[in-house]
């Protein structure tokens, strides 16, 4: 039977006065629904528009909502008509228990998920969240703009800043990868109450870590005696080993131990300095430039003690040359005399 508008206009009356009631329930497919609207189980849904890709005739974006109950999965969003992406969301192209919102977004793995403008998820358990980003790999994970993740376990994440048409992809499989071209900065403290940060950072273009160490930021300076410090150093076990757990004949290193390095290192006058299981880099440096500082003042004290040395040598030379000179003038006056025959030599 064809409905009239009127019919229609009757229906939706009917509807109503069944909603305004607290126990008001609509059931489709099913003749003893559970909730206000329960659809049997294992039946799509959808909320919107669907068309048959590019050929419909108004291309555009249609926002829809579809709830695949034969895969537990769920679109929300829109999908372009393009070639590229109107068919992400057709059942087809659809992962088991995946979720998909945005504009363009794909999620054709297995509890996958894809949310943003064009980002996919194609793999198991893969996610993908931004603009442009796709996870290709099972178990990854791509963030950001225009990253890839495309190998097992991955997570890469990228910021805005890439070129037209480049992405940044992963290499290996386990893999953390970042892409920020303003740089990197880590705090470690609550900025707002101490108003002094402290933490590492990675500027642009750098290629390692930078310790904060404004001197503004730094309160309550003791000198350090170099001297004792290299006393500590000899008395460490510095040598080479291994982790735990790693390959011996790949996995190599070299350093001091923890527990030496606190014992030596970890107080001073104030307070503690490090804990015995790690070693703080900037500590290490910093004891590694005070014992540095204490080697230059014993080599300059050094210097000083070898010219003082070679001034005293040069000066003994210099006797000894003026020594010489007047034994020199003596063995000639001897001779002079001798020859006179003023001096009678005398033997026995």
């Amino acid at each position: 039977m064809r409905l009239t508008p009127l019919n229609h206009l009757a229906a939706w009356i009917v509807l109503l006065l069944f909603s305004v009631h607290a126990q008001a329930q609509v059931g489709i497919g099913l003749t003893q629904p559970k909730a206000f609207l329960n659809v049997a189980e294992g039946r799509t849904v959808l909320f919107g528009a669907d068309t048959v890709g590019s050929q419909s005739p108004n291309p555009k974006n249609y926002s829809k909502m579809i709830w695949y109950g034969s895969k537990g999965a769920f679109r929300a969003g829109a999908v372009s008509p393009s070639p590229n992406q109107y068919a992400y969301w057709d059942n087809a192209n659809v992962g088991r228990f995946s979720f998909a919102s945005g504009e363009g977004t794909k999620a054709g793995g297995e509890h996958s998920t894809a949310m943003g403008f064009g980002t996919q998820a194609n793999a198991e358990s893969a996610t993908a969240f931004g603009a442009w980003t796709f996870a290709n790999a099972d178990y990854s994970t791509a963030m950001g703009s225009s990253v890839i993740a495309n190998h097992r376990g991955s997570f890469i994440i990228g910021d805005n800043s890439s070129c037209l048409g480049c992405t940044y992809n992963t290499t290996a499989v386990n893999q953390m990868m970042m892409h920020f071209a303003g740089g990197y900065i880590l705090y470690t403290s609550n900025a707002r109450q101490e108003n002094s940060p402290v933490g590492v950072q990675l500027q642009p273009n750098a290629n390692a870590w930078s310790v904060i160490s404004d001197s503004a930021r730094k309160e309550n300076f003791r000198a350090a005696d170099g001297a004792l410090f290299l006393e500590k150093i000899g008395r460490m076990r510095l040598g080479s080993w291994n982790y735990k757990g790693q390959n011996m004949k790949q996995n190599r290193h070299y350093g001091p131990m923890a527990q030496d390095f606190f014992t030596a290192f970890g107080h001073d006058e104030l307070g503690v300095i490090g804990e015995d299981k790690s070693i703080n880099q900037a500590d290490f440096d910093g004891v590694n430039l005070i014992a540095i500082q204490a080697l230059i003042k014993e080599v300059e004290a050094l210097k000083a003690e070898n010219k003082g040395l070679k001034l005293a040598e040069t000066s003994l030379k210099a006797e000894t040359q003026s020594l010489k000179a007047k034994m020199e003038q003596f063995e000639k006056q001897l001779s002079t005399i001798m020859a006179s025959g003023n001096i009678s030599t005398i033997s026995k």
